[in-house]
């Protein structure tokens, strides 16, 4: 007993060493927890292991019974000190995740650490000369197909975790980086679809003849080599299901120009024969924008344009072929004023922003039904982490490699398929406005789910066109504030211009002519792209309401002299003077500022284009006064169209009555004079003033046709 006595201090002194010698390694392997994201994302951790782990490749992507597994990985010295004996060790966790909640916990950093299961290793590569500081080594590991160990049975397909481990002396973790194997056996699977948007949007449009610059890049470097609409058009040509959201506004830009340009928008028009093609509203307004303002008018102008510029025939006569109710909101989020708007603009589709609903749980598709007092709108909500590994995988995994995009793409359709029970499950990736596509990645992601059992690619009216009821979803907010929106009160002013031209170009019979251009100017400082620079937009927004306003000229009431009326109903001759390029229909209303005259607006008179007119206008004076009147040239609906006219109107009209009472009494003393001389001429002499008395005087008349007595 006293010898085993002894021997317990010994033993525990000999516990303590190893303690002390073991606890530098597992420090050394377990990286720094670091907070995710609202998507299971991280920040970057992986920067600070010893060694960065990226997996290159992972061959095949879909592993079936039979098969080998070959692992390519990356490894990377971040150290300022030499790595010796180095080692990659491929690990694989046979236990299936259930959920995509499932598929970020297995990605997540904060479970890499040594006492996290990471699955069972079933490879190991070593290096062959020690990893100098800042070098890579590139290796591959094979895993036999006996030594996969998944079950082959029916019900076993899915995402398995794949792991690859960087080790050194004494096994000890120097890096490590996460992906999937897909496992299919044979059999039929359930399907999940998958439908891309990618928007073909310009840059911010400026007038011509206004002078501000519009935010970089310009649209000559967007289509070329690297560049968002060169990439765009790369990833249509080698993916017919892509569909495209286009701005007429950029096609219709871009065709006029010359060189690049228009050899791109030539290849977009051919590119997209056959193909699912949404046409934004003429010049990609920012639909936030004029939600909170209130302004609807302006929303229909932009898609009038638009349907008129899907109709046309572009080239070899061939048109354009565009659906116009669908829209897309811009984001950041997407509130109820702007499913509002939609609606009232007669959509029957809006997309919707990626963070805008939840999309990230298993029965989650794209479609949900978003309600207003105009009925309901079709949604579709595009997925957000789909989305963003497509776009921006590092924001998910700073360490992402494209052959870890592609394993979790399928992962995350092969976790949706399973949770399917009403037919396949439709989900969309719509890629942001302003984002250049990899064309590498997006190509070999898209192939991988055509290749996959459980996944497919799908055309947008696939998807727009499903039967099924889309359920609803989580409540929009009632109203969002996004900064960069432009305000309200400058929606109004551009909206206030354009309604006021609008009305004055009611008045000529030509309407069409004088507004030519109004709307794609007013339109322009409302597109999205604008965004990007405020300042600038705010002084477009002041030259375009310039602009604008300065078309309302051209119809002129000239200045009128003091005009003396005396008399109670006169008549005031206007001259007009009609410069525009089409007759105009005219009124004149005048406005006494003293209750002495009654006037009625003129009747309508048409002055010739180029011509002169004159207009009279009825005056009636009451009393006599001195007054200031205003006279105002309108349309016949009341619309001033120039600038009014005052003059003075002196009034006399007791002058009128006087001189007719002092006439008439002349006329009636005149009467008198003559009948009294009439009568008075009638009793003289030579008229019968003395009697004959009986036949004195007489003379017997002869008879007919004799002669008289005395005669014969």
């Amino acid at each position: 007993m006293s010898a085993a006595r002894r021997a317990v201090p010994t033993l525990l002194a000999t516990l303590l060493v190893l303690l002390a010698l073991v606890t530098p390694a597992a420090a050394s392997a377990t990286p720094a927890p670091s907070p995710t994201t609202s998507r299971g994302a991280s920040t970057p951790a992986a920067d600070l292991d010893p060694v960065r782990v990226q997996i290159t490749q992972v061959t095949p992507n879909v592993l079936r019974p039979g098969d080998d597994l070959v692992v390519q990985a990356r490894l990377t010295n971040t150290t300022d000190e030499e790595i010796a004996n180095l080692r990659a060790r491929v690990r694989l966790e046979r236990i299936r995740p259930g959920s995509r909640a499932d598929l970020a916990t297995w990605l997540e950093p904060g479970t890499a650490d040594a006492r996290a299961r990471v699955g069972t290793v079933v490879a190991t590569v070593a290096l062959e000369e020690p990893l100098a500081p800042g070098a890579s080594a590139d290796v591959e590991a094979r895993v036999p197909a006996d030594g996969v160990g998944l079950l082959d049975r029916p019900d076993t397909w899915g995402p398995r975790g794949l792991a690859v481990e960087a080790t050194g002396g004494r096994s000890a973790r120097l890096g490590l980086q996460r992906t999937f194997a897909l496992w299919a056996t044979e059999g039929d699977v359930a399907q999940a679809r998958l439908s891309v948007l990618a928007p073909v949007v310009g840059p911010a449009p400026v007038p011509a003849g206004v002078d501000v610059t519009a935010p970089e890049p310009a649209l000559d470097e967007l289509v070329r080599g690297g560049g968002r609409l060169a990439a765009v058009l790369d990833l249509t040509r080698r993916h017919p299901d892509v569909a495209l959201a286009v701005d007429p506004a950029l096609l219709t830009a871009a065709r006029a120009e010359s060189g690049p340009v228009a050899t791109w928008a030539d290849a977009l028009v051919a590119a997209s024969s056959g193909r699912d093609v949404v046409a934004l509203p003429w010049s990609d307004p920012d639909l936030v924008a004029l939600a909170h303002a209130d302004q609807p008018d302006l929303l229909t102008a932009a898609l009038d344009a638009s349907a008129r510029a899907a109709a046309t025939d572009v080239t070899d006569g061939s048109p354009f072929a565009a659906r116009t109710d669908v829209l897309w909101a811009p984001g950041p989020t997407t509130d109820r004023a702007t499913v509002d708007l939609a609606a009232a603009a007669g959509a029957s589709t809006l997309v919707l922003a990626p963070g805008d609903l939840t999309t990230d749980v298993d029965a989650a598709g794209a479609r949900t039904v978003l309600p207003t007092d105009d009925g309901t709108v079709t949604g579709l909500v595009p997925d957000a982490t789909l989305t963003t590994l497509l776009v921006d995988p590092t924001s998910l995994d700073p360490a992402a490699t494209r052959a870890t995009v592609v394993q979790r793409v399928l992962a995350e359709l092969a976790v949706l398929a399973r949770a399917s029970t009403d037919g396949p499950q439709h989900v969309l990736v719509a890629l942001p406005r302003t984002a250049t596509p990899d064309v590498a990645l997006v190509d070999a992601a898209l192939t991988a789910v055509q290749g996959a059992p459980w996944s497919r690619s799908a055309p947008l009216t696939a998807l727009l066109g499903a039967t099924d009821a889309a359920a609803p979803r989580d409540t929009l907010p009632a109203q969002t504030d996004v900064p960069a929106a432009l305000a309200p009160e400058q929606v109004t002013r551009l909206a206030d211009a354009r309604s006021a031209t609008v009305a004055f170009a009611g008045v000529t019979d030509d309407p069409a002519t004088v507004l030519r251009g109004v709307d794609a100017e007013v339109l322009a400082p409302l597109s999205t792209a604008w965004r990007a620079d405020p300042d600038a937009r705010a002084r477009l927004v002041d030259a375009v309401v310039a602009d604008v306003d300065a078309r309302r000229t051209g119809l002129t009431l000239a200045p009128t002299s003091t005009q003396n009326l005396i008399s109670a109903d006169s008549e005031v001759r206007f001259s007009v003077r009609n410069e525009l390029p089409a007759a105009a229909s005219v009124r004149v209303q005048v406005t006494p500022r003293k209750a002495c005259l009654d006037v009625d607006p003129s009747d309508v008179v048409v002055v010739p284009a180029g011509s002169d007119e004159v207009v009279p206008v009825a005056v009636h004076a009451i009393a006599n006064c001195e007054v200031v009147v205003e006279a105002v040239l309108t349309g016949a609906d009341g619309t001033a169209l120039a600038a009014p006219v005052t003059f003075v109107v002196r009034a006399s009209p007791t002058i009128e009555s006087v001189g007719t009472l002092v006439v008439g009494a002349l006329l009636a003393v005149g009467l008198v004079l003559g009948v009294v001389r009439t009568v008075r001429r009638g009793q003289s002499a030579r008229r019968g003033a003395h009697r004959v008395e009986g036949e004195e005087g007489t003379r017997p008349l002869p008879v007919l046709g004799g002669a008289p007595e005395e005669d014969q």
